[in-house]
């Protein structure tokens, strides 16, 4: 029987947040200091640590998650670690705006969002376009948008159109190893990410070689030149 590896020490754990983030999201974009991020899909900090980083003192960092509870580890974690040019924001970026559910899912990174009643394991959330978030906050540059929201990209991307004129570097997390799971065919979003993100002007980048069945659905964009 293998031996059960020990936990990551509190330090362990951020640089792994470092790892992941150039691993993930910086393959393509290496952000700058002064660069404006935008994180759709925010979680609880574990991307904004090395955003907040890769930007600087003079950047800004758009944190917005949708889950309550994930949102105050949020929250706290900004606080913790001092990331003072993160503005966290505790919204669901959609198609239309509402009141829609978030359930709360046992492994917390599968949480979704959905229309319909509540139910014991689930909490109201505000949802908004992403046109009209960044007419809010006066957003009018965006170095780099990851979205990474569990499906959710089919119902968020038509409500960011506008918005993604400003940005320059994007990657779009799609779902559809859940749809393969069995988990419903609305995860499978793979198609419409790509044809979305064409459609905006973006020269699309995949590593549809990478072994690990999540890695490929993420797509990256990169500005087309005028």
């Amino acid at each position: 029987m293998s031996t059960p590896k020990p936990p990551l020490t509190p330090e362990q754990k951020l640089e792994k947040h470092l790892r992941d983030a150039d691993d993930y999201w910086f393959h393509v974009y290496k952000p700058h200091p002064g660069d404006v991020i935008v994180d759709i899909g925010a979680g609880r900090g574990e991307d904004v640590y090395a955003f907040s980083r890769a930007v600087g003192p003079a950047g800004r960092v758009w944190a917005i998650e949708a889950h309550p509870q994930s949102f105050h580890l949020l929250q706290q974690f900004c606080g913790e670690h001092k990331l003072t040019n993160v503005v966290p924001l505790n919204l669901a970026c959609m198609d239309r705006p509402g009141q829609l559910q978030i359930e709360t899912l046992p492994v917390w990174e599968s949480n979704y969002v959905r229309e319909g009643p509540p139910t014991p394991t689930s909490f109201p959330v505000e949802a908004i376009t992403f046109d009209a978030l960044c007419r809010r906050h006066q957003i009018s540059r965006i170095d780099f948008l990851k979205m990474n929201i569990e499906g959710a990209e089919r119902t968020a991307l038509p409500g960011a159109r506008e918005a993604m004129k400003h940005a320059r570097h994007c990657c779009i997390a799609a779902h559809d190893f859940r749809a393969a799971r069995g988990e419903g065919e609305d995860f499978r979003t793979l198609a419409y990410v790509r044809q979305f993100l064409a459609e905006c002007g973006f020269d699309l980048i995949t590593r549809d070689d990478d072994k690990r069945y999540y890695v490929p659905y993420h797509v990256h964009g990169v500005r087309r030149a005028a």
